[in-house]
């Protein structure tokens, strides 16, 4: 149980949920302004542009994340 607690506490933190956000409003916007009326069958759906922008906001802050800790530790 412990090893559980470990990978959640590593792997999504408040950066992390507040990226996801981000992605999901940007993605709506995005939907909402000219995806809708797309004929591409992840761009006509809000379901799955909801899920593209929190998959994206989460894989961005985590790069950035890793990023700035390698850096860190070649410091």
């Amino acid at each position: 149980m412990n090893k559980n607690s470990d990978f959640w506490k590593k792997n999504f933190t408040w950066m992390h949920f507040a990226a996801m956000a981000v992605g999901l409003l940007l993605a709506m916007v995005y939907w909402y302004k000219s995806g809708q009326f797309s004929d591409n069958i992840l761009k006509k759906s809000p379901i799955l542009m909801a899920l593209w922008g929190v998959a994206i906001g989460y894989i961005l802050i985590d790069l950035v994340r890793s990023s700035k800790n390698r850096q860190d530790k070649n410091e």
